[in-house]
């Protein structure tokens, strides 16, 4: 069997730079208007993933901060595929080398 010719490709890709992550986050929670869809004291998973988001505690801190002031209680679950073993106690342990602990 013939296959194609075939050529090495180098990429680079420049990401985006937010500099204020925190107001950032809030800026997009604001606009999510919550406030209007939430019931004083829901409980509401945030979930954190593994895939190489950069400032995921700040981002997943913030997250919680705005809807405690919301009157929510907030709680992060892992959500991963096979990363931490495919078990809870390990995405755990994932998430906490990142700097997500309760």
């Amino acid at each position: 069997m013939r296959l194609p010719a075939m050529y090495r490709i180098r990429q680079k890709v420049d990401p985006p730079v937010v500099k204020d992550i925190v107001s950032a986050v809030r800026t997009e929670i604001r606009k999510l208007n919550l406030a209007a869809r939430l019931k004083p004291g829901a409980r509401v998973a945030v979930t954190g993933g593994s895939r190489g988001v950069a400032n995921i505690a700040t981002i997943l801190r913030t997250t919680c901060d705005c809807l405690k002031e919301l009157g929510a209680q907030p709680f992060i679950v892992p959500a991963m595929g096979s990363h931490g073993g495919a078990t809870a106690e390990g995405q755990l342990k994932v998430l906490a080398r990142y700097g997500v602990t309760p």
